[in-house]
C-alpha cells in the first residue's frame, strides 16, 4: 500500500456525531450507512489482502462534550491503532436552539475539548490520530453558521499541525462540491450529506491515509 497510514492488522476506530454514526448500531454490520461504510468497503475492495477492524462509534447528537464524556469507554478502552474523529457540528448547530438540553459550546470551550480528546489519545498510546474537519450545517456556504463553523474547522487543523496528527479537510472540498456543482444534492439539509456527500467524505479521508 506505499505510504499508507493503515497497516495490516490494525483496528480502526471512527469517532463523531450523527454523520459518522448513520445508524451503525441498527446496521448488520455495525458500520452504518455512510462514510465509514464505503471507507471499510473501499478498503476491503481495493486491498482484500489487508485485515483490519473498523469499529464505527459515532453517536447522533454529540458535540464535543459528550464525545469527550464517554471517551474512555468507547475510545482509550478499545485500544485502536488508528483514530479518527469528526466533531463539532452540534456544538455550533446549538447556537441555533436547545436539542435535548444541550447548548452551543464557544469556540474557546470547543478548543479546549478537542485539545483533551486528542492529548488523552495520544496519551494512551494511539498513535495514529486522523482529525476530519467538521463539515456544514446549512445550505448557504456563506450563512452564519457555516462562517462560525470555518473558525472551528480551521482550529481543528492547527491542532492536526500540532499535534503532528492526519488531518483530512473534507469541509473545504464539500464546500467547493456545492459550490461548484449545485445539481448534485450533496447535503440533504445542508447538514447531513446524501450518498454523494458520504462518497466525497470517504475519497477525501482514505486520500488522507494514503490509501
Amino acid at each position: 500500500m506505499g505510504n499508507c497510514y493503515i497497516q495490516n492488522g490494525d483496528t480502526i476506530l471512527f469517532q463523531g456525531d450523527s454523520i459518522t454514526d448513520c445508524g451503525q448500531r441498527e446496521a448488520q454490520d455495525n458500520m452504518g450507512g455512510g462514510y465509514v461504510a464505503m471507507i471499510a468497503g473501499i478498503l476491503a475492495a481495493r486491498y482484500p489482502d489487508l485485515k483490519v477492524k473498523i469499529i464505527n462509534r459515532g453517536m447522533g447528537g454529540d458535540r464535543s462534550v459528550e464525545l469527550l464524556n464517554r471517551w474512555q469507554e468507547d475510545c482509550i478502552s478499545l485500544k485502536p491503532d488508528l483514530l479518527s474523529i469528526k466533531i463539532g457540528v452540534n456544538d455550533v448547530w446549538r447556537k441555533t436552539g436547545q436539542w435535548n438540553e444541550q447548548q452551543y459550546v464557544p469556540l474557546a470551550e470547543y478548543k479546549v475539548n478537542l485539545t483533551s480528546l486528542v492529548d488523552q489519545a495520544l496519551a494512551s498510546g494511539i498513535k495514529r490520530v486522523v482529525l476530519v474537519s467538521p463539515t456544514t450545517i446549512e445550505q448557504d456556504n456563506n450563512g452564519e453558521l457555516n462562517q462560525i463553523l470555518t473558525t472551528y474547522a480551521d482550529f481543528a487543523q492547527q491542532l492536526a499541525v500540532e499535534r503532528g496528527l492526519i488531518f483530512a479537510d473534507v469541509r473545504s472540498l464539500l464546500m467547493r462540491a456545492r459550490a461548484e456543482r449545485p445539481e448534485i444534492v450533496w447535503t440533504g439539509d445542508g447538514c447531513h450529506p446524501t450518498t454523494a456527500g458520504h462518497a466525497l467524505i470517504a475519497e477525501a479521508w482514505l486520500k488522507a491515509v494514503g490509501a
